[in-house]
């Protein structure tokens, strides 16, 4: 869950209005909510909340866009960077290694794809390894 989030400016009224909503918008959700974080729908509903944004001003939103998206994948690479190595990563969204997957299926109930998502995130995000994760979930060495 995105628990704080900032931003610096020397940009015009425009941009730190931008900055300003989008800070708004992220704090409190989770991570897999604002997965592929799509330009177009940012861009429309900062165009709804600010009403009529003068043409020569729209690099001024996308300039706060791309920062938020960057942020947000400079995350992800610190959390990829984090466990580089032995480990193997499963969820590349949330850097979850196969080790802690495992963990939590030896040590709780879990069932589904959807059971790992709610105790690591792993399979919350792009969905790219949730079938890793289902297949982790059915093998033989995990069934209770």
């Amino acid at each position: 869950m995105v628990s704080a989030a900032a931003f610096r400016s020397n940009g015009c009224g425009y941009m730190i209005a931008a900055a300003d909503y989008l800070v708004e918008t992220v704090i409190g959700r989770k991570l897999s909510e604002l997965n592929g974080l799509n330009q177009d729908e940012l861009q429309s509903k900062i165009h709804a909340e600010f009403e009529a944004i003068p043409d020569d001003r729209l690099q001024c939103v996308e300039v706060c866009i791309d920062a938020l998206r960057e942020a947000f994948a400079d995350f992800r690479g610190r959390q990829i960077e984090e466990f580089r190595g032995e480990k193997v990563l499963v969820c590349t969204c949330f850097g979850v290694t196969e080790e802690r997957i495992e963990d939590h299926l030896r040590q709780m109930s879990i069932k589904t794809v959807e059971d790992v998502s709610q105790v690591c995130n792993a399979g919350s995000g792009c969905g790219s390894c949730r079938m890793l994760i289902q297949e982790m979930i059915d093998s033989s060495e995990f069934q209770l």
